[in-house]
């Protein structure tokens, strides 16, 4: 058997020498990583039932458009509400007993997480304007902890609201499949918005696992600027 006969500052040097192989090895792999990435959903790309029949051919460049609707707080809320801002958006009613209360769970899970990132907003839209008057939002919110122009509870006219669910966020089934009035409001879709305004992700806003998967998607969007 071969016997190699080295002093202790020759085997320091080949030590050294390993280590530095070692830690510029992974620092280069983790380098030539390309970094996770997002799909930009259009139109095109979800299943019909939740398109209008107008947008389905669409296969680029659908945005969040303008919207007019009333925060908790009673001010007019458009889309300068969102500029530049990474935002989650869902759709709800105060007064739902079942999914509904998962949903702001999650959402409050998802407000602890990001309370210090200002890069990211949050958004629920009521689907029973008539009883989700202002007043009654702002009570929600504050049961809920929602953080002021962090998580905007949005109401307004049911028609806007509808208009936004269907032909904006794709978050409800179209008349004729499986939709009915119970079915809209009690969609568990979650819609993950970049600040472009494309939609990067649909999640299902009642599963833990789902929510799980938000967060991490969100912190990529994030860490790309």
């Amino acid at each position: 058997m071969l016997k190699i006969n080295l002093k202790p500052s020759e085997w320091l040097k080949i030590a050294v020498l390993i280590l530095v192989f070692v830690v510029g090895s992974t620092a280069a792999y983790q380098i030539l990583q390309p970094k996770p990435r997002l799909p930009i959903y259009n139109p095109s790309d979800l299943n019909p039932a939740v398109v209008d029949d107008d947008l389905e051919r669409v296969g680029r460049g659908h945005r969040i458009g303008d919207f007019d609707l009333i925060d908790q707080w009673g001010n007019e809320a458009d889309s300068s509400l969102l500029q530049g801002k990474i935002y989650v958006a869902d759709f709800f009613f105060t007064t739902c007993p079942t999914i509904c209360i998962d949903m702001g769970a999650n959402f409050q899970r998802i407000q602890e997480t990001y309370k210090n990132e200002d890069r990211l907003n949050l958004v629920s839209h009521t689907v029973m304007p008539e009883i989700d008057t202002v007043e009654v939002m702002h009570a929600y919110g504050e049961r809920m902890g929602a953080i002021k122009g962090k998580w905007h509870l949005l109401t307004g006219e049911k028609r806007e609201l509808y208009r936004m669910a269907r032909r904006e966020y794709f978050a409800v089934m179209e008349q004729g499949t499986s939709f009915d009035e119970h079915d809209f409001i009690h969609t568990e879709n979650v819609i993950l918005v970049d600040e472009k305004k494309r939609i990067r992700g649909f999640y299902d806003g009642t599963s833990d696992l789902d929510i799980d998967r938000l967060i991490g998607d969100i912190q990529i969007l994030l860490d790309r600027k």
